[in-house]
């Protein structure tokens, strides 16, 4: 006796879905997790707090060359005592390369979680465990919020330029809860290979969402040349024309990409080193002018006291000077303040 259509129609579907659901687990099985991710999808902690440029000591070429190009080393799991002159503070890092204690998970760790991205101003460079920007920045907003927790997640990177931070942003973005998002003004311009590895990394960026099935993981392959980038406009014409234009085409994408899921983003601005702090006259309007419309609000400290920076290190804050740009930074978050003037108060 002849099968029904429907009954035909439902014993394929069955079938079908048997054959897929075996070959998904033996791929699983046999396959690990990570298999056929995309390269912009692998990024890791993007960590070169021992560079000699920041923090001192010997610097092996090979991996500064590797820090040059964008393919910056892992350093997770993290826990050693670095030094200024002869001040020691202890530096330590999660599973996922942050500056973080433990891992962030993506569920939500407060009531208000935001993610701060930066360099090795924002990584905490010289500040002793707990006395980052970030980390005072967890003391300080919950009362000026109204709420009893805030976590701010440290995702500086000792070294970076706005392209560093705009991979960064790509790659957590979609991983944890992000109520807010702060950037500090990076200190570093990209260096000359950086224009053609930007490119390619972007060119890169693109295909369909993430997922965990193996199957749909290769069949995003197999569609990736037929899909567009998830930045298409980023170096549309004078974006790479120099490393001023690179720095506010980035720094723009991930204000708007922010802004456009409904993320608030602060700008933190800060001088350049103890030196430039003395300038009265000093100014960041010509970085802001370009991405004010889109921000929540933008302000930072001069820092100039000597107090303000570190023992031997005229280019990083002591504990003291993120105290004190974490005392504007909460006045910006949590009253929208927009300011280009750095604000000259004492250190505490």
């Amino acid at each position: 006796m002849a099968l029904s259509y429907s009954k035909r129609l439902l014993f394929g579907v069955l079938f079908a879905g048997t054959l897929l659901g075996t070959v998904e687990l033996l791929l699983r099985i046999t396959l690990p997790d990570d298999v056929w991710l995309m390269s912009w999808e692998r990024e890791d902690g993007l960590l070169l707090y021992r560079s000699k440029t920041y923090v001192g000591g010997p610097v092996d070429p090979a991996e500064r060359q590797r820090w040059r190009q964008g393919e910056l080393s892992l350093r997770s799991g993290t826990d050693t005592v670095q030094h200024d002159g002869t001040v020691p503070w202890a530096v330590r890092t999660n599973a996922q390369g942050l500056r973080e204690d433990k891992p962030i998970p993506p569920g939500r760790l407060a009531d208000r979680q935001l993610l701060a991205l930066g360099d090795s101003w924002m990584f905490g460079v010289n500040a002793p465990q707990g006395q980052s920007l970030p980390a005072r920045l967890e003391e300080t907003l919950p009362a000026a919020l109204g709420v009893q927790t805030v976590e701010v997640v440290n995702g500086g990177i000792p070294g970076a330029n706005a392209w560093h931070m705009l991979r960064r942003w790509h790659y957590l973005r979609d991983r944890i809860p992000i109520d807010g998002l702060i950037l500090g003004l990076p200190h570093n311009a990209p260096d000359p290979e950086v224009p053609a590895l930007r490119r390619a990394w972007y060119e890169s960026a693109r295909g369909l969402p993430a997922g965990r099935s193996r199957l749909y993981r290769g069949l995003r392959h197999l569609l990736h040349p037929l899909t567009r980038p998830h930045y298409p406009d980023l170096l549309g014409e004078g974006k790479d024309r120099d490393t001023e234009a690179m720095t506010v085409a980035d720094l723009r994408t991930i204000i708007v990409d922010a802004t456009d899921r409904g993320i608030p983003v602060w700008l933190v601005l800060w001088p350049n080193d103890m030196t430039s702090a003395q300038d009265v006259n000093f100014t960041l309007e010509d970085w802001v002018r370009p991405l004010a419309d889109d921000l929540a609000g933008y302000g930072g400290h001069a820092l100039r006291e000597r107090r303000c920076w570190g023992s031997k290190d005229t280019w990083h804050p002591s504990a003291r000077g993120y105290a004190a740009i974490a005392q504007v930074v909460t006045e910006v978050i949590s009253a929208s303040k927009k300011s280009s003037q750095l604000s000259p108060s004492p250190c505490p």
